[in-house]
């Protein structure tokens, strides 16, 4: 009789479920980085022409730093993220069939991506006119 009770007993509180945890650091990381490329045109940029005809606000050389910490926040941080939230959810939900998945910590870290990337490019960009010039191939 005790295991007909065991077998229809609610699911242990121990079933646990997602954790915001990779979500928060993903969209902080993207925040920083976005106030990161603020900071870079509104104080330590000047015009480069990159493309014919088309300046972009780049950072000077001395500041490089900056948008390496920024690629280094977007798009790496933001992907990892996404990584370790969808093994995170899978790998609980294996251990464990009770396991409560929320599938809008992973939407929002997917959808986090795009401007991740984005900004990421950005970043890139900015990287290449000092780095260049330090390898001197410019």
């Amino acid at each position: 009789m005790t295991s007909a009770i065991h077998a229809t007993a609610r699911p242990s509180s121990r079933a646990g479920g997602a954790s915001p945890i990779p979500m928060v650091i993903g969209l902080g990381a993207l925040v920083v980085s976005l106030v990161i490329a603020i900071i870079v045109i509104a104080g330590f940029s000047a015009p480069v022409e990159l493309f014919p005809g088309v300046p972009l606000p780049l950072v000077l050389a001395e500041h490089w730093w900056l948008s390496f910490v920024g690629y280094l926040l977007t798009p790496l941080i933001v992907i990892a993220c996404y990584g370790w939230d969808v093994i995170g959810q899978r790998a609980g939900l294996r251990r464990n069939a009770n396991f409560a998945i929320d599938a809008r910590f992973t939407s929002t870290l997917r959808w986090a991506l795009w401007p991740a990337v984005v900004i990421g490019i950005w970043h890139i960009l900015n990287l290449s006119v000092p780095l260049s010039e330090a390898w001197g191939l410019s």
